[in-house]
């Protein structure tokens, strides 16, 4: 099948340019739609209360409108702040404020403390392991106990009930692609993935190249996917010298995101030597399994490690940047370039995720997996720093959460 069709709405591409920004599709008319698979529940049923929170209120609807209430799977924001985390958080907050949308979240865990968000929190009794499990069969009779009584449920980390009434958020197909990289329960996941796409749930995701790659392994009918890309969070105002001190050094190139192979950090800390002696490599961010092979091509050359990173560090850290770094072999969106140059910090970048779309108009991207030209790419933007265009950061700037969030409440209406 044919990925959707998306039409340009950033600014004209530099001449020579293949790769165009592209805006998000409205969600498709004339779906056939089911009814809402998840009853209302009813005394007795063995459900756990939600996690009250006195700051959680609906954003008010116009008098007349009927409220939507969506369920939104929670669960990532008990990990790390990886990618899907920091998404997650994001959306969510900006969705209890949008019009119209009564949001709530659930979680697949009983246990454990109350995750950050500012929305009220549903407790399932049901272990991950069975709900995914139940998924994959097409099976749908423990999901009021699960998600509770809502008339859409979204799950954005690859896996929600099987029913036309839920929204999927496919971040990449990692574990498709590359499931060597994966943990055995991420390349798990395909299997209810399949179940919800085949029981006509909205897929949503967040680049054109995850949508092509969706609709391509898949077989989904363009109609069924729905293109809404990630907003970027104003970065917390931040003090150059902070980040300087941090990382211990003047000049050095900062890799953010947690150490995995696909995100091939190893290739920044393999062109270390190739750098001025007084450039460094700070790597911020998750432990993941690329975390040896990080530490054993960095050795002791300039080398700094910071694990975890607060928002104003990483706002720090950003802005004393001498560059970003980020050699993905691959991605589905690609936060940390976009963050950058919403700061003004210039990025050297492989063309992965949404990032050839959003910026190769005006940046030059490495292919991904050539680790020499994106070395040489590294070593030109150190020798001849360069700065990056005001229309590019404004761009990027524009891209907010709540227009995110606006998008996809109408996907949820419109189903």
């Amino acid at each position: 099948m044919k990925p959707p069709d998306h039409q340009s709405s950033a600014a004209p591409a530099t001449p020579g340019k293949h790769n165009q920004p592209r805006a998000a599709a409205a969600p498709a008319a004339g779906d056939n739609i089911a009814p809402p698979a998840t009853a209302p529940a009813t005394p007795g049923d063995n459900t756990a209360p939600a996690d009250p929170d006195p700051r959680a209120t609906a954003a008010p609807a116009t008098p007349g409108d009927k409220l939507t209430r969506v369920g939104i799977d929670v669960t990532a924001l008990l990990g790390p702040p990886g990618g899907i985390h920091q998404t997650t958080k994001s959306l969510v907050g900006a969705l209890a404020d949008t019009a119209g949308i009564d949001v709530r979240g659930w979680l697949l865990s009983f246990r454990g403390a109350r995750p950050d968000t500012i929305v009220p929190v549903r407790r399932s009794r049901v272990p991950a392991r069975v709900a995914h499990r139940l998924w994959q069969h097409n099976l749908t009779t423990l999901d009021r106990l699960i998600v509770g009584s809502v008339d859409v449920v979204h799950g954005p980390n690859f896996t929600a009930p099987p029913t036309p009434r839920s929204v999927v958020t496919v971040q990449d197909l990692s574990f498709v692609r590359y499931p060597q990289w994966c943990r055995p329960e991420v390349v798990a996941m395909v299997k209810p993935l399949r179940a919800a796409i085949a029981a006509g749930a909205k897929i949503h995701v967040s680049s054109v190249a995850i949508a092509e790659e969706v609709c391509s392994h898949f077989d989904v009918s363009k109609e069924q996917v729905a293109l809404v890309p990630h907003g970027i969070s104003p970065i917390v105002a931040g003090d150059a010298a902070l980040g300087r001190r941090l990382a211990g050094h003047e000049k050095y190139v900062l890799v953010l995101g947690t150490v995995e192979h696909r995100k091939n950090v190893a290739a920044v800390a393999d062109s270390l030597g190739s750098l001025p002696n007084d450039v460094a490599l700070v790597v911020a961010g998750p432990p993941g399994n690329a975390e040896s092979t990080l530490r054993a091509s960095a050795g002791d050359r300039r080398f700094v490690r910071l694990p975890v990173v607060d928002d104003r560090q990483k706002a720090a850290l950003l802005r004393g940047a001498t560059v970003l770094a980020f050699p993905s072999r691959y991605e589905g969106f690609g936060l940390p370039p976009l963050e950058a140059l919403s700061v003004g910090t210039p990025v050297v970048a492989t063309a992965v995720g949404a990032l050839p779309e959003l910026i190769g108009d005006v940046v030059s991207l490495a292919p991904p997996g050539n680790d020499e030209a994106f070395s040489d790419q590294l070593r030109a933007a150190i020798s001849e720093p360069g700065t990056v265009p005001v229309e590019l950061s404004a761009r990027i700037k524009a891209m907010t959460w709540q227009t995110a969030a606006q998008q996809m409440a109408d996907i949820y209406r419109s189903i």
